[in-house]
């Protein structure tokens, strides 16, 4: 067998792969991963049923307490293969002061979780994938460029309308970097944390603020010919993600905004010799869709800053 064809799957650089986390991206806040085993077929999306606690009390010669299967619906999956790969000559390797296979990772690795941060900001961000009960456009003295605006009672609409909903409070919420920098100098919010902070806010305390348990700031940028822009634009999100996908032991199954649904062990490296041996290429395969399984768990606000 020729050397390009001898691919080895490395099983530490994919251990290393598995455990890779990107802290300053935010799309595993609101699509958290989630395996299943085939890359196509039939997931649970689902309605306010699936979100809220049912009377489960039966009486003496009363009917059993029934569902109404409906509310679940399925969505079709088909996963996309992502990989890209790193060439490491040699020469490359032998001078190098550092672990280069471990850097190729986390290069490869960067790339992948920042296609899956674009495609996760194009879904949250899209207007349509709200009900209109569940999404707000500020105009005129509500936007947060008037410094005396009330975000906190802006952020409270939200988690209400998600709660009225579904029963069940948000426990994420997502803000792009540009309304964090607006949102740093508001009036309401400093006023609040004069007397009991050092005057600065931050995600961890605004989390208090508005008593949702994570806030995460959307600030990744991307190329885009040849200029960098921003991937989070002019929004905040709210959403109730599922807490058993934060401890990695949730599956499909549990009710959630969304998630990003991965083939089970389709995250992977290998490596291969080009060259006559002489180049070594680590290559990282990502086998995965985001998918929005629950809309009515979420609350879109836009139009925070601009016309």
């Amino acid at each position: 067998m020729s050397l390009s064809a001898q691919r080895i799957q490395d099983p530490i650089l994919t251990e290393l792969a598995q455990g890779y986390y990107n802290a300053e991206l935010v799309c595993e806040s609101l699509f958290p991963v989630v395996e299943i085993e085939k890359e196509a077929g039939k997931i649970p999306q689902f309605g306010r049923l699936a979100f809220r606690q049912q009377s489960t009390v039966r009486q003496v010669l009363g009917e059993s307490n029934r569902l109404t299967p409906e509310d679940v619906t399925a969505i079709n999956v088909e996963l996309e293969e992502h990989d890209i790969e790193y060439p490491i000559d040699y020469r490359e390797d032998n001078d190098a002061s550092y672990p280069l296979k471990k850097y190729a990772l986390g290069v490869v690795q960067d790339i992948i979780a920042l296609g899956r941060e674009v495609e996760t900001a194009k879904i949250a961000q899209d207007e349509s994938n709200y009900s209109q009960h569940n999404k707000i456009t500020l105009s005129g003295a509500s936007k947060l460029t008037n410094a005396k605006s009330n975000p906190l009672q802006l952020i409270d609409d939200g988690v209400n309308a998600v709660y009225s909903t579904i029963g069940r409070k948000p426990n994420v919420c997502v803000i792009s970097a540009d309304v964090w920098a607006v949102l740093k100098q508001n009036e309401t919010l400093l006023e609040r944390i004069k007397y009991t902070r050092t005057g600065i806010l931050t995600p961890a305390v605004f989390a208090e603020l508005i008593d949702v348990e994570t806030v995460k700031i959307g600030s990744a940028m991307q190329e885009v010919e040849g200029n960098l822009k921003p991937i989070w634009v002019d929004c905040i999100i709210l959403a109730y993600v599922s807490p058993k996908s934060k401890e990695k032991a949730g599956n499909i199954f549990d009710p959630s905004y969304g998630y990003t649904v991965r083939r089970k062990g389709g995250l992977f490296v290998d490596t291969y010799q080009e060259k006559g041996g002489k180049v070594e290429v680590v290559r990282c395969t990502d086998i995965h869709k985001p998918h929005l399984v629950g809309k009515s768990a979420g609350y879109l606000i836009k139009g925070c800053i601009t016309e």
